[in-house]
């Protein structure tokens, strides 16, 4: 109850029935049946990160919504006029509108109770949906009076209750079926869908009215209809009590003293959100005074409606917490009521109940993960080391995680969850995370030099990737989700943190030699493989940290490892916030560098290290991200603002590439000279449009088989990408080509394994005179 009485304090218009300082308490008295069962509310946060989250339900416009209402004014249209005239006909129209409403009614409820599991879905639908009932059963009277005027007059009230009444007693029995028919599935949570809806039914006020002012008069509808009371006499029983305790608080110092204790201010008077309190009620209504002046029966007549009246205020306050949205072409969340112009956070995801399963489980967020090296390792040592070791370290321990937890408030991480030796974290921006990585890396060195325990080193991982929401059993006591994050994007970063590889050799040989083998067959049998395995490139490893791929192609990471994607959407934050790069050099290798405004640090480095084989995973390209000081680079060459980070890192990477492959076959040509059989390479074509340079121009690159003179495997793009991608820059010679010609072929075999564009005719391309078409073999030329 607590989340929902702090949302209730957030809301003004809830101090009118509801006493501001006892919220907590009155939710518990008047749901006491019901605890857990009412919504709670989520943080929306607008597109403009400097403006606080609101507290809310995030929905969207949904066709299924607009229909589900036209369906019920249809309804209600052809109910009201058989009830106003009792013709036969009119009753059958009546009785199929609301068939084929209660027909798409259900088949909402049951797609929101089955996506129900712990957030609510269920819920915020029948809040949306009472907005439209209140909206149309509120205006039952002036439809009535719209059919006959004397009858609108004399039983406007009673024949809209009477069409609640028939709404109420038709939906209950259509959930009880419904629950009945779901409960295979989620095993007990459709009772609990279910008791929110008979909640709502029961409290016939908030189906049937919309807005309750402070002056009570929209319950005359209420009185005269549903509790056949006289609302004049009641209004006048509500005059006089006021009156009582106004004069109360003037004359009587008890009384005076004693309106503190309820949490009001003697000077405010007697507020209605006071005169509704039950509390009140007790201390009030044994007063001479207000015995003299209330009877009985109207004292316990106030306090029923007193209750309805507190129960209203509740419900409405929740669903008026709805905010409307609409999802733009381009992503864009936007308010959908256009008079207040609200951007919110793309990351919102809001309550689509005209889709299967109304929210898609899946997000898209920048992940963090650090993972202590050797941790196990060190902690036996401790252990060994006798108690005063372990406490030291342990206080060494929270002092580490104790500033993990200032860095990451400060750049707005969100913590989720411990992985050992390690913590996961998630955030919105690229450079926010790329921030706090480095400030974590620099407080680890930092304790290493003081004498940190744990000082074998740091490992960490940061990727932009989907995830999917799990959400799990929410706290009884605060109401807060817990909700897990699993999926592909957690498990790409454990292995980034990791370096954990395809082949471990290591660890299958030491698998056999402990099942019984020798260990010297073991040996033997792994010879073959030994070449590489555990290669170390000296020049990283006398960094402090560092990270790379050893000669198998495996990462090796001690430092800061970023996934491509992520480097994407650092790139694209950096054009817009028009960062000027520069190439750093340095003696363990060229880096892509911008300053990153942390104190201490002149320049952070990037170097893409290529692609890798993961544990489970497809191969992914990854980099390197490393922090430099004043001093520590050998040279800075401030680069062309047009080219974008990502551009940048692959040109020096295919360029890094090519150095090393024709170093290798210099060296490969001048030892090796016997001679061995091997396979062709395939040759590969590029078409482009000739006589033209605009960027929106299609290239066509693929495979050429000479034998049917197709286009195997082809990719096609627009002129602008096919030059970022591969590095290629003004106009497209042979002569690049062939400077270039090795990594086009390695990038393109990358770019074409997901391909399922068919095979194309290659002669329309070669010889209908709008392209140039070049072949790259042993030699590149011109066709």
């Amino acid at each position: 109850m607590r989340a929902l009485s702090n949302y209730l304090a957030q809301r003004p218009d809830a101090a009118t029935f509801l006493l501001a300082t006892d919220l907590e308490r009155s939710l518990r008295e008047l749901f006491a049946k019901h605890e857990g069962l009412l919504p709670q509310p989520f943080k929306i946060f607008p597109a403009d990160e400097t403006q606080p989250p609101i507290l809310g339900f995030p929905v969207a416009e949904s066709a299924v919504l607009k229909d589900l209402e036209n369906k019920l004014e249809r309804w209600l249209a052809d109910e009201t006029g058989w009830q106003v005239n009792r013709a036969a006909e009119a009753k059958e129209k009546a009785q199929l509108a609301l068939n084929v409403y209660i027909g798409s009614l259900m088949k909402a409820a049951e797609n929101a109770l089955l996506s129900n599991l712990v957030n609510d879905y269920h819920a915020v639908f029948w809040l949306a949906h009472s907005l439209d009932l209140a909206r149309h059963f509120s205006a039952i009277p002036r439809r009535v009076s719209a059919v006959d005027t004397q009858a609108g007059r004399a039983l406007g009230d009673t024949l809209k209750y009477r069409i609640v009444g028939r709404w109420v007693s038709e939906t209950r029995e259509q959930m009880t079926q419904l629950a009945a028919k779901a409960a295979p599935l989620l095993e007990g949570e459709e009772q609990r869908g279910l008791a929110f809806v008979r909640l709502l039914q029961d409290d016939v006020l908030i189906l049937s009215e919309e807005f309750i002012g402070p002056d009570l008069r929209e319950l005359r509808s209420f009185l005269n209809g549903y509790l056949r009371r006289d609302f004049q006499s009641f209004r006048d029983c509500f005059e006089r009590m006021r009156t009582t305790a106004a004069e109360l608080l003037q004359r009587d110092r008890s009384f005076r003293a004693a309106i503190p204790l309820f949490g009001v201010s003697a000077e405010q008077g007697v507020p209605l959100a006071l005169l509704l309190d039950p509390r009140f009620h007790a201390f009030f209504f044994e007063h001479p005074a207000a015995q003299n002046a209330i009877t009985r029966e109207e004292r316990e007549q106030f306090q029923l409606i007193a209750r309805r009246l507190r129960e209203f205020a509740v419900l409405n306050q929740l669903r008026r917490g709805i905010v409307w949205m609409a999802a733009q072409p381009d992503g864009q969340i936007v308010s959908a009521d256009r008079r207040y112009g609200a951007i919110w956070s793309r990351s919102t995801r809001p309550m689509d109940f005209g889709r299967p399963g109304v929210v898609d489980p899946t997000v898209h967020r920048f992940g963090m993960i650090y993972d202590i090296s050797a941790f196990s390792e060190t902690l036996g040592n401790i252990r060994r080391g006798g108690g005063k070791e372990e406490i030291r370290s342990y206080r060494q321990m929270l002092l580490f995680q104790r500033h993990l937890e200032t860095i990451a408030q400060r750049h707005l991480l969100q913590f989720e969850k411990f992985l050992g030796d390690g913590a996961f974290y998630t955030t919105r921006r690229a450079l926010r995370l790329i921030r706090a990585a480095v400030e974590i890396q620099r407080f680890y060195s930092e304790m290493k030099r003081k004498g940190f325990a744990f000082n074998k080193g740091l490992r960490i991982a940061l990727n932009y990737g989907y995830y999917r929401l799990l959400p799990l059993k929410a706290a009884s006591d605060t109401g807060d989700r817990i909700t897990e994050f699993y999926g592909l994007g957690i498990v790409e970063l454990s292995r980034l943190t990791t370096g954990k590889s395809n082949r471990e050799i290591e660890e299958i040989g030491g698998f056999l030699v402990a099942h019984g083998y020798d260990a010297a067959k073991v040996q033997q049998f792994f010879a073959p493989l030994a070449r590489g395995v555990d290669v170390i490139d000296k020049t990283q490893h006398a960094r402090e940290f560092y990270a790379y791929l050893d000669g198998n192609g495996h990462l090796v990471n001690e430092g800061i490892v970023a996934s491509m994607a992520l480097l994407q959407e650092l790139s694209n934050e950096l054009a817009n916030e028009a960062q000027p790069l520069s190439r750093l050099r340095t003696a363990y290798g060229n880096y892509i560098a911008f300053a990153p405004a942390i104190p201490g640090v002149e320049l952070l480095g990037m170097r893409l290290l290529g692609m890798t084989a993961l544990k489970g995973l497809d191969k992914i390209e990854v980099a390197e991200i490393a922090p430099f000081s004043s001093g520590e680079v050998d040279e800075v060459v401030p680069l062309d603002s047009s080219e974008s980070l990502v551009t940048l890192l692959r040109h020096d990477f295919h360029l890094q590439q090519e150095l090393s492959s024709s170093g290798a076959w210099r060296a490969a040509t001048s030892i090796d000279t016997t001679t061995s059989e091997q396979a062709l390479q395939s040759e590969i074509v590029i078409c482009v449009r000739a006589r033209s340079n605009d960027v929106e121009d299609e290239v066509l690159i693929g495979e050429w088989d000479p034998r049917s003179d197709d286009v195997r495997r082809p990719l096609r793009m627009p002129r602008g990408d096919f030059q970022r991608l591969f590095a290629l820059r003004g106009e497209l010679t042979a002569e690049i080509l062939a400077d270039r010609k090795q990594s086009v072929r390695e990038l393109y075999d990358r770019l074409s394994l997901q391909t399922l564009i068919p095979d194309l005719a290659f002669a329309p391309y070669r010889d209908g005179g709008e392209y140039d078409a070049y072949l790259l073999g042993e030699e590149v030329e011109k066709l």
